[in-house]
C-alpha cells in the first residue's frame, strides 16, 4: 500500500455534498493487521452542504464473488455466485440534530478476514474476488433533501505476525524407476510461510547412492493453483501458473554429497493463499534436478510441497496492542465472528482464511498452534 496512485479512494456512488477522506498521514482506512490485533476502520466523513444532521448510518460489506459468462453463438450464459464475508450497520443518532462538516469514525473489524483481491481468467471468462465496501447516509431535517448517500471500495489487507522461520523437512530416496535402484537419498528444508518480496532460502543436502549420477542444473520454482468453482452446474475452472524461478548450478560434491542452498526472490503482486466457498489460491514449491548418466530419459527429478504465502511482518512490525482498547470508539464494537470461539482461559482463536494453523491470542500473550 504504498503507491500513492494505488490509494486514491475509489467511489462506488458519488455525492457532491458528501464524501470520505483518510486520516491525516495516512492513505488507507485500515489499521491493525486483521487477525493479531484489535483491528479497525478509520476516517472521516465529510460533509458539504448546509442541512442539519439528525443521525448517520454506516454500512460496511464484505463479498466473496465468481463470475463465469459463457458466449455461444448468439446466447449468453452468465453465472454469478456470491457468498457474504461480513455485513454490518452501525447508526449514530444524535440527541439534538447539528451541523456537521467532519465526522470522525473508527470502528472495529473482526478479527478474521481476508485480504482483497481481484484474479481473472480471460481464456474462460471467469473473475473471482473478494470485495470489501463502506457506505454511508446521512439524514438531515430538510424535508427536500431529506439524506444524502455515498459508497466507496474499501480494500483491506491482512498481515502474518513472524518472529523466526518454520521449516518442513522434506526427505525421501530417488529411485531409478526401470531398474528399480537406488540412485540418491535427498533432504529439503522447505519454508513453511512465504513472505511477500522477500527472498527465501532452502537448504538442500543430497546424498548419492549411485555416484554416476550427475546433476546438471537445479531448478527452484513457485507455482500458483487458482480454483473458481460453481454452484449451478458444478463447474471448476483450474489454473496453474509458475509465478517465479531460479535456475542454480549444482555445488562441488564432497564425499558423495552435495550441500547447497536454493535462494528464491517471492514477487510482492502476488495474492495471498486463500480457501473460500467458490474460490481457492494456493501455492506449491517446486524443486528439479537436470540428471545425467541415466539411460532413461524420464529419470530427471522432481519434487513439490504445498507452501503458504503471506503478507508477513516481523516482531518490529508489530504496532498495536491487544491491550490498548482505550481509543475503541462507541460507534460500534463488532462480536467474535461465527468461526472464532472463546474457550474459558479467555483467549480468542482465529481462524485465518487460507491457512490450516490457527493463531491463538490471550490478553497477555500471542502464540502460534
Amino acid at each position: 500500500m504504498d503507491d500513492e496512485n494505488d490509494n486514491k479512494i475509489s467511489y462506488v456512488k458519488k455525492d457532491n455534498n458528501l464524501s470520505f477522506s483518510y486520516e491525516d498521514g495516512y492513505n488507507t482506512f485500515q489499521r491493525g493487521e486483521l487477525g493479531l490485533s484489535y483491528s479497525y476502520l478509520v476516517g472521516n466523513l465529510i460533509y458539504n452542504g448546509s442541512y442539519i444532521i439528525k443521525s448517520i448510518d454506516f454500512y460496511f460489506e464484505g463479498i466473496e464473488q465468481a463470475q463465469h459468462i459463457e458466449t455461444g453463438g448468439r446466447t449468453i450464459n452468465n453465472q454469478n455466485n456470491a457468498h457474504k464475508l461480513i455485513e454490518k450497520h452501525t447508526k449514530i443518532n444524535f440527541k439534538e440534530p447539528k451541523q456537521i462538516k467532519n465526522y470522525f469514525f473508527k470502528f472495529q473489524l473482526p478479527s478474521n478476514l481476508s485480504s482483497s483481491f481481484h484474479i481473472s481468467d480471460k481464456s474462460n471468462n471467469v473473475i473471482g474476488q473478494i470485495n470489501y465496501t463502506l457506505r454511508a447516509t446521512i439524514h438531515t431535517t430538510s424535508i427536500r433533501h431529506p439524506r444524502y448517500s455515498v459508497e466507496i471500495n474499501c480494500p483491506l489487507e491482512q498481515i502474518l505476525f513472524r518472529n523466526h522461520i518454520t521449516y518442513i523437512p522434506v526427505e525421501g530416496t530417488h529411485n531409478d524407476l526401470r531398474r528399480k535402484e537406488p540412485l540418491f537419498r535427498y533432504s529439503f528444508q522447505i519454508p513453511e510461510y512465504l513472505g511477500l518480496g522477500e527472498t527465501i532460502s532452502v537448504p538442500i543436502k543430497i546424498t548419492f547412492i549411485n555416484t554416476e549420477i550427475k546433476i546438471v542444473r537445479i531448478e527452484i520454482a513457485l507455482k500458483k493453483v487458482t480454483e473458481i468453482r460453481f454452484e449451478k452446474d458444478e463447474t471448476l475452472f483450474k489454473n496453474k501458473q509458475k509465478c517465479c524461478s531460479a535456475l542454480k548450478a549444482p555445488s562441488q560434491i564432497t564425499n558423495n554429497e552435495l550441500c547447497q542452498k536454493l535462494d528464491l526472490s517471492i514477487p510482492n503482486n502476488l495474492h495471498t493463499n486463500y480457501s473460500g466457498i467458490f474460490i481457492n489460491i494456493h501455492y506449491r514449491l517446486c524443486i528439479n534436478f537436470l540428471l545425467t548418466g541415466i539411460d532413461d530419459a524420464d529419470s530427471d527429478f522432481y519434487k513439490e510441497k504445498s507452501v503458504i504465502v503471506a503478507n508477513i511482518k516481523g516482531q518490529n512490525d508489530f504496532t498495536i496492542s491487544l491491550n490498548d482498547r482505550s481509543s475503541e470508539s462507541d460507534l460500534y464494537i463488532s462480536r467474535p465472528h461465527s468461526t472464532d470461539r472463546i474457550n474459558e482461559n479467555n483467549v480468542q482463536e482465529l481462524s485465518v482464511p487460507g491457512h490450516k494453523r490457527s493463531l491463538s491470542i490471550s490478553r497477555n500473550s500471542i502464540s502460534s498452534n
